[in-house]
């Protein structure tokens, strides 16, 4: 059964603390603060209730990121139109709703949470139990960049699987691109490839953090998402699916933890993309 970090005492939100005793803000019903001297101090209704079908239980890595944010966003309870009412990890005062995911979760649930939370919205991912089949390969471009606006790439198929901690190659020396124009006229055809280095320095002074990926065993929930992903690897640098080009195939943008979280504290975008990489991140 989901513990809960915030309930109401006489109406105003608080932590747990010994001896409190308060309701949940979603169903009202009775809730106990558990202060023990070894359980971690949470809320729990009085009984077995399960109110949220979309609480998950939460481990370390769920109370770390919550912890992250003020107390006032944590556990906020959110409506629709309906009346249909969830308690989000996460809502900034702007609206903005982060879920911090750790457990699988199926395509169906997820539609309907993004479908119940809006547009603005923010998926942040545990990724480390399947970081080992996600390959990170060659950067892109930026998708808007002139020398590549008549052609389309032709994302590599990878014979090898490398390990995602190795700093991936950022001369995009592997990629290789049609023009769109041969595609259109011969469909299904075989096409001349322009590796990237005829195309000039595609790379010089522009990455923006995109790279070609592959993903064994893939979590197709998180193929099929609508809001941002961010994928957490468990370093200061993150993973973020992101639309590549007019095609909308799916890359992974870099981002770092610690802009990511910048901007969410600050009400702003989140923020993808390579200029908040720090270089350190690597090492």
């Amino acid at each position: 059964m989901p513990s809960m970090e915030v309930a109401l005492v006489d109406g105003v939100r608080a932590s747990p603390a010994p001896g409190l005793k308060g309701e949940c803000p979603l169903c009202g019903e009775p809730a106990q603060a558990k202060c023990g001297p070894i359980v971690r101090w949470h809320w729990a209704h009085a009984g077995r209730r399960h109110c949220d079908p979309w609480a998950e239980n939460e481990g370390p890595w769920h109370r770390a990121w919550k912890a992250l944010f003020p107390f006032e966003w944590r556990e906020v309870v959110a409506f629709d139109h309906a009346g249909e009412k969830h308690i989000a990890d996460v809502i900034r005062p702007d609206g903005t709703v982060i879920e911090l995911q750790n457990s699988p979760m199926g395509v169906e649930e997820m539609i309907s949470r993004e479908q119940f939370y809006g547009k603005k919205m923010v998926w942040i991912v545990n990724g480390e139990k399947f970081k080992e089949h996600i390959q990170i390969g060659d950067a892109l471009p930026p998708p808007d960049h002139p020398a590549i606006q008549e052609f389309e790439l032709a994302l590599p198929i990878y014979s090898q699987w490398i390990k995602w901690r190795q700093p991936p190659s950022f001369d995009g020396s592997g990629l290789v691109y049609f023009q769109r124009s041969d595609l259109a006229a011969n469909p299904g055809a075989l096409h001349r490839g322009y590796p990237a280095r005829e195309l000039g320095n595609l790379m010089s002074g522009t990455y923006e953090g995109h790279h070609c990926w592959a993903w064994k065993k893939a979590r197709e929930v998180w193929l099929s998402a609508n809001r941002t992903v961010v994928f957490d690897f468990g370093t200061e640098q993150m993973w973020a699916i992101t639309r590549y080009g007019a095609g909308g195939r799916l890359s992974l943008q870099r981002t770092s933890r610690t802009g990511l979280l910048r901007s969410l504290l600050s009400g702003a975008e989140p923020a993808i993309g390579w200029p908040l990489i720090d270089p350190g991140c690597w090492k």
